[in-house]
């Protein structure tokens, strides 16, 4: 390391220049006063619109989502009832085909819901010496569901209507 005479001057240049500019500041800030800085978020306009636009696009999405499941449990619900109509129009037709008596609401309610497995049935009948009587595959369902206790008004009512489960498919 080399000592000279220039180094020291050329340190104490510096420093002077930057003395009287430190003053300065210190002069400057005494007419001025203070702000403490603190750590604030200074939103612009654009931000806080690009915030809420992102939030709106959030919402919606949630609210297609939400719109989609209800959707489905629609169609799930739907399908249920398509197959507990499919399964009735089943066991009829087996019930036929076995040539078996099954009563003339099952007939009507197989023709209606489903009329090419009606036309199968009949023609895949095999007769029987000594066909068994099925009680109603509906009548079995309305007892499963609970409404099979009405009252006897309700299955008069209900004897005289019997196109009503026909309704459903």
């Amino acid at each position: 390391m080399e000592l000279s005479v220039n180094g020291r001057q050329r340190r104490a240049v510096q420093t002077a220049e930057a003395a009287p500019q430190a003053e300065k500041k210190s002069a400057g800030t005494n007419t001025a006063p203070v702000k403490p800085r603190a750590d604030k978020a200074d939103w612009s306009q654009a931000a806080l619109a690009f915030l809420r636009e992102m939030d709106q696009q959030r919402m919606e999405e949630e609210r297609k989502r939400l719109e989609a499941k209800q959707q489905k449990n629609g169609e799930l619900e739907m399908l249920s009832k398509s197959l507990d109509v499919m399964e009735k129009c089943r066991k009829i037709a087996s019930r036929i085909m076995k040539g078996d008596k099954v009563p003339p609401q099952d007939e009507q309610y197989l023709m209606e819901c489903d009329p090419d497995g009606y036309k199968l049935a009949l023609v895949c009948r095999v007769p029987k010496e000594k066909p068994k009587e099925w009680e109603s595959v509906l009548e079995e369902d309305e007892e499963q569901e609970g409404t099979g206790s009405a009252g006897p008004a309700e299955e008069a009512a209900e004897a005289a209507e019997p196109s009503g489960d026909a309704a459903e498919c």
